[in-house]
C-alpha cells in the first residue's frame, strides 16, 4: 500500500504536445491531447526571420535529406518560416540520440513546423484547453534567439488577437523573458522555469544566485528559497525540474499561493511520487500514461 493519497485533480500538460507519442511541437500532437481528453498543452516558442513566430525547441532546424547531423543545422532565427513550415519536423537523422530516447514515436511524413500563428487558430476553437507557452531565449548569448522584449511582444500580441492570453502561462528559464512579459502584459500568467542541478542531464542549471539568468536575483534576499523568490518577483507559476523539487519548498510554494507545475515526469515511479508529494501540474511526453495513474 502507498503511504501517501495520489491528489487526482492535477493538471496533465502534453509537455512539447506528446514527444514520446508524436514529433515534437507539431500540430499532430497538438491534436492528440484534444483525441484523449488532455486540456493542457505546453510549447516551444521563438522567431523566425522577420519576427515570424514559430513552434520549436532548439535554435537550430534540421534540413532534411542529409546523414551528417553536424552538416545540416540552421538557424531558425535567420531562417524564413516559409521555408521551417516545409521542414520535416523533428529529427530527420537517422540514429541520433534524439530518436533513440523515444522509438515508438509516431513521424508521420507530413510533419512540419509550424507557425505560432496556426497553432493560436486551433487553439482558439479549443476553449477548455490552457497553454503553457515557454519562450526560447538565452541569457548569455545574443546570437541564437530575438532580444526578450522582441519575442514577448510578438507573442503576447499573437495570444490577444486569438484571445488566449487570459488561458495562458508564458514560462521560461531566462527570467528576462517574464520581466518583459511583466511589462509588456502584467496581467499574462507567468511560469518561472527552474533548473537547480543537472542530475546527469545535459542542461546546464540556471538556478545561481546573480545570474544572467535569474536576471541579476539572488535566493540569499528571500530566504535562500526558490519559492519566495519567486513570488516576490510576482510570479504564479513554478515550474521546477520534478527532482529538484523538496516537501518543504513544495509546502513553502503552497504557503505563497504558487502553483508549482514540474518537468518533465515519464516514468511511472516519477509520476506517482509527484501525485503523491502534491504538485498542482505535471508535464509529460507521456500525458496518457499520467492520465491513466491519476484515473486508478
Amino acid at each position: 500500500m502507498r503511504d501517501h493519497q495520489i491528489r487526482k485533480d492535477i493538471t496533465i500538460f502534453g509537455h512539447r504536445g506528446a514527444r514520446g507519442i508524436y514529433t515534437e511541437n507539431t500540430m499532430a500532437g497538438f491534436r492528440y491531447l484534444n483525441e484523449i481528453g488532455i486540456n493542457a498543452v505546453e510549447l516551444d516558442v521563438q522567431n523566425a526571420a522577420n519576427r515570424v513566430t514559430v513552434i520549436a525547441h532548439d535554435p537550430y532546424v534540421l534540413m532534411p535529406n542529409t546523414v551528417n547531423e553536424k552538416s545540416c543545422k540552421k538557424l531558425i532565427r535567420i531562417t524564413e518560416a516559409k521555408e521551417l513550415t516545409k521542414v520535416t519536423a523533428g529529427a530527420p537523422c537517422t540514429g541520433t540520440e534524439y530518436t533513440k530516447q523515444f522509438p515508438d514515436q509516431a513521424r508521420p511524413s507530413n510533419r512540419h513546423i509550424p507557425t505560432f500563428a496556426t497553432f493560436c487558430k486551433w487553439a482558439a476553437k479549443h476553449p477548455l484547453l490552457t497553454l503553457n507557452v515557454e519562450i526560447k531565449s538565452h541569457a548569455e548569448r545574443t546570437d541564437l534567439y530575438d532580444p526578450p522584449d522582441i519575442i514577448v511582444a510578438d507573442v503576447v500580441d499573437l495570444l490577444e488577437r486569438h484571445d488566449l492570453h487570459h488561458r495562458c502561462i508564458i514560462s521560461s528559464f531566462d527570467w528576462r523573458v517574464l520581466e518583459a512579459c511583466a511589462e509588456r502584459a502584467p496581467t499574462v500568467t507567468r511560469g518561472h522555469l527552474t533548473l537547480e542541478q543537472n542530475h546527469g542531464t545535459a542542461m546546464v542549471p540556471n538556478i545561481v544566485d546573480g545570474s544572467p539568468w535569474m536576471s541579476g536575483v539572488t535566493r540569499k534576499d528571500h530566504k535562500d528559497s526558490l519559492a519566495q523568490t519567486i513570488s516576490a518577483l510576482g510570479g504564479k507559476v513554478w515550474c521546477p525540474y520534478f527532482k529538484d523539487l523538496t516537501e518543504s519548498e513544495l509546502a513553502k510554494a503552497k504557503e505563497l499561493g504558487l502553483v508549482v507545475n514540474v518537468w518533465t515526469v515519464n516514468s511511472v515511479s516519477d509520476i506517482i511520487r509527484m501525485a503523491e508529494m502534491g504538485v498542482d501540474g505535471i508535464i509529460s511526453d507521456y500525458p496518457a500514461r499520467v492520465q491513466n495513474i491519476l484515473s486508478l
